[in-house]
């Protein structure tokens, strides 16, 4: 009897080890490096669920965009990698391309299915590639969304003041004549400023230059793999710089120093008309706790330019390091972030989506108005300039357009600086025989 009731007893311990095993198929810790913002807050709120399902440890380590980079540049080579899983904002994918392995090559997960990219925006998508391969599973759908006081724009009193001085309807802008008109007109409103500029010192500000210049006409470089030309047409980039300064004149004061959280506490606090902003930083705005405009808020595409219509993308990819010693446990994460099961509860925590069925859900966008712009904003996307030595060229951009912008130099001077110093960096690295 007791070599019976032992025999059950040990059968009962391992069934239940099995079930356990597989219940959690994992033990093992994986450091995933990701920028700081909502999108991330959102994630981080949840991994205990992540954790609970599939016993992988995470150490979450979220740090400020330009921290991201220099902790990837330092941290991670093809022989040893500190992070399993790393966020790459797009432009820089061509410098860690190499150390990534392709999304094509990722392991099947054991608790969460591949993500299908078919299932990705395809701006977002695009933004993954380098040399033709995805390096990484987009996470983030980000891309210039025009934001506006939609409460002052259907005020009849408004529209009839608008129309008397210029001559037509007022109307979320259309066009960057448009976008003028209503910024100047705003601007004159007692406590009240037209246009939210970026202007500090960072990649935002790049995002504004390749915006404002590719609505002109002009494209600063033109990569294709290896090859990359100079290509900024300086009539147009001097027109460019000339429309933002008048944009300026009708900002708040401090605009020179105007960053994300400048611009974020402006527009919160009433005081702006209208300005870009990107999707994953939009709960901000529609928060009633630090918004006084939650809820009059109009949401629509960048305005088109003298020359065409455009949107600058800001994607953020997940890639795992070639170096890394867990891979699978890596790649459940990100798929576990990216599913669409997940992706509804992190939605609902400040998540930013990237996904067609989410973005497109009609449940999802009677709350989250900034969606369809955001699909619609994807049909226009632009990349910045996509070659490894970027960084270089994006910190030439900032130094110039902000100086051209100012007032510290013509536009014209600008311009030829911006033109000569990325012509020299592209002499050095090769690019230009």
């Amino acid at each position: 009897m007791r070599n019976k009731i032992g025999f059950l007893l040990i059968s009962l311990i391992l069934i239940l080890s099995f079930v356990l095993a597989q219940a959690t198929p994992y033990k093992t810790t994986i450091n995933v490096l990701v920028w700081d913002d909502a999108h991330t807050k959102a994630v981080k709120s949840l991994i205990p669920e992540f954790e609970k399902v599939t016993g992988i440890k995470v150490n979450f380590v979220a740090l400020p965009t330009r921290s991201v980079l220099e902790k990837a540049a330092v941290g991670i080579s093809l022989d040893r990698t500190d992070y399993d899983l790393v966020a790459v904002d797009e432009p820089f994918v061509p410098q860690f391309g190499e150390l990534l392995i392709p999304y094509t090559l990722w392991p099947k997960g054991r608790v969460f299915e591949k993500v299908d990219l078919k299932d990705i925006v395809e701006g977002a998508v695009n933004a993954a590639i380098w040399e033709g391969t995805p390096r990484g599973l987009p996470i983030n759908g980000n891309v210039y969304v025009y934001i506006y006081r939609k409460d002052l724009f259907e005020d009849p009193k408004n529209k009839e003041e608008f129309k008397k001085e210029y001559g037509y309807e007022l109307n979320p802008p259309n066009t960057f004549k448009e976008l003028l008109d209503v910024s100047r007109f705003f601007s004159k409103k007692p406590n009240m400023y037209g246009f939210g500029p970026f202007t500090i010192k960072a990649e935002g500000v790049t995002a504004e230059a390749v915006f404002i210049m590719s609505s002109f006409g002009t494209d600063i470089l033109k990569a294709s793999g290896k090859t990359v030309r100079l290509v900024l047409d300086k009539k147009k980039a001097v027109e460019a710089i000339k429309f933002y300064k008048d944009l300026l004149e009708t900002a708040p004061p401090g605009k020179l120093s105007f960053g994300h959280t400048e611009r974020i506490q402006a527009f919160n606090m009433g005081q702006i008309a209208v300005m870009f902003q990107w999707p994953a930083l939009i709960p901000n705005h529609e928060d009633p706790k630090q918004s006084l405009v939650a809820g009059k808020i109009g949401y629509i595409v960048p305005p088109a330019g003298p020359a065409r219509r455009v949107a600058v993308t800001g994607c953020w990819i997940l890639g795992i390091p070639k170096a890394s010693k867990n891979k699978t446990a890596a790649a459940e994460f990100a798929y576990w972030w990216a599913s669409k099961e997940a992706g509804k509860k992190l939605i609902e925590a400040g998540m930013s989506p990237v996904r067609k069925d989410l973005l497109s859900d009609p449940d999802l966008q009677k709350t989250r108005k900034w969606y369809q712009a955001t699909l619609e904003a994807f049909k226009y996307g632009i990349s910045r300039p996509r070659f490894k030595d970027y960084a270089k060229v994006s910190e030439v951009i900032q130094v110039y357009w902000t100086k051209g912008i100012s007032g510290e130099l013509t536009p014209e001077q600008a311009v030829d600086s911006m033109y000569n110093e990325i012509y020299k960096i592209l002499k050095e690295g090769g690019y230009v025989q």
